[in-house]
């Protein structure tokens, strides 16, 4: 009998209120954890002064770079699985760096945290779209655009602005 089906003996044993009892209790369960999730979700973008949307934007080109990059290693027959891991992990490590940054600057005061929230993620967005063009292009033609590392020049950037607020000197000392 498939699992769906209603037996007599569900209906003798009283079987079927107990599984009619465990399926709404955990639907009920599946319910309160989403919203538990997405308030937990915007309480942290808010937090950060992040945009759910461009986030969303943010984590779809940053996945659909990985799958690009998974197309041109093959056809260009270089894909090994840890080059895939390592492509990976640098998806995500550049998927924090919004968090790790923001997270950062409201601990250590600095004004405008929304700004540069916007800022960067929209610096890596742009980034993401380039490296995939890159990968379209290497594809169709066996050969390479040239690179820009935007990543690199905004770390150098951030690190700039970090050393310009650590070299601050206190408000209440005057000289």
């Amino acid at each position: 009998m498939k699992n769906n089906q209603i037996s007599k003996t569900d209906y003798i044993t009283g079987s079927l209120l107990t599984k009619h009892f465990y399926m709404q209790e955990a639907s009920a369960v599946w319910v309160f954890g989403n919203i538990f999730w997405g308030i937990t979700l915007w309480a942290i973008l808010t937090y950060f002064w992040m945009s759910w949307e461009v986030l969303l934007i943010l984590t779809s080109v940053l996945v659909l770079d990985w799958v690009f990059w998974v197309v041109d290693a093959y056809m260009q027959e270089t894909l090994q699985s840890k080059l895939m891991a390592r492509w990976l992990i640098k998806k995500l490590t550049r998927w924090c760096i919004p968090f790790i940054v923001i997270a950062v600057m409201k601990w250590a005061w600095f004004d405008d945290t929304q700004m540069i929230s916007t800022a960067i993620l929209s610096i890596l967005i742009v980034a993401e779209w380039y490296s995939i063009i890159w990968h379209i292009y290497s594809i169709n033609y066996k050969k390479s655009l040239p690179e820009i590392d935007a990543l690199k020049l905004l770390l150098e950037r951030i690190a700039k602005l970090f050393k310009s607020k650590i070299d601050e000197k206190p408000l209440d000392k005057k000289e």
